[in-house]
């Protein structure tokens, strides 16, 4: 290969190379928009106010969904950027038990939603393919009511504005310039949460039974990012 041939390939490299590393050193204001594959859990329903009616009985702790979100940041152009992130309100159910009324089940119903501010470092692997770790702290809004048995047999709503945090890393690709898509694992603790006092008359007469969970979720999440 002659010294031309060399210093054209050289050149080309180099442009490639310096396209490709924009991807984390531009600078400036972005928007994104994500679509989520959230596992949500409902850890510590074992706390639940049920007096007198024998052990706790796990049901169904889990829920499954889709979720989206929308986000506003900036991309400082050294590696690092920051945002703010809403995910949309969202509707889960987990159940449980005891063992004097083993049929009686509990069904906490919730809604939730929050708003984050995210900070990510960003590492250039290869041509226009980066990695990132993220970590976030927020707040939470969710609502929790239900019921036990039959519908006729309804908890009271209450509401829960809980800190949140979340932890998470991922892969980013930038297929034209300013446009990445990101896929990506985060780790989100939603906090403690329970529901009113029970409206029902129970087999004491009293209003002493309330439902509780502490709410945790992992997500897969698919995102689209423009830097403009």
């Amino acid at each position: 290969m002659s010294k031309l041939q060399l210093l054209v390939v050289g050149l080309v490299f180099g442009c490639t190379t310096g396209s490709a590393l924009a991807s984390t050193s531009n600078e400036g204001y972005y928007g994104a928009a994500r679509l989520s594959k959230v596992w949500q859990k409902a850890d510590s329903m074992d706390t639940s106010s049920r007096p007198g009616i024998g052990q706790f009985v796990s049901g169904d702790e889990k829920d499954d969904f889709y979720n989206g979100s929308l986000a506003a940041g900036y991309q400082f152009g050294n590696g690092w950027r920051t945002e703010a992130e809403y995910t949309f309100n969202k509707k889960a159910e987990y159940t449980s038990g005891s063992t004097t009324f083993p049929t009686s089940f509990n069904h906490h119903k919730t809604e939730s939603q929050r708003l984050m501010l995210n900070a990510y470092r960003d590492y250039e692997i290869y041509q226009r393919i980066s990695i990132y770790g993220t970590v976030g702290i927020g707040i939470a809004k969710v609502k929790s009511s239900g019921w036990q048995g039959n519908t006729s047999r309804q908890y009271a709503s209450n509401t829960d504005t809980n800190l949140v945090y979340s932890l998470g890393a991922g892969v980013s690709y930038e297929p034209i310039d300013k446009l990445n898509f990101d896929l990506g694992y985060r780790y989100v603790d939603l906090g403690k949460i329970e529901s009113g006092m029970n409206q029902f008359s129970n087999a004491r007469g009293l209003q002493d039974e309330q439902m509780k969970a502490h709410l945790k979720s992992q997500e897969l999440v698919l995102g689209v990012r423009y830097l403009f």
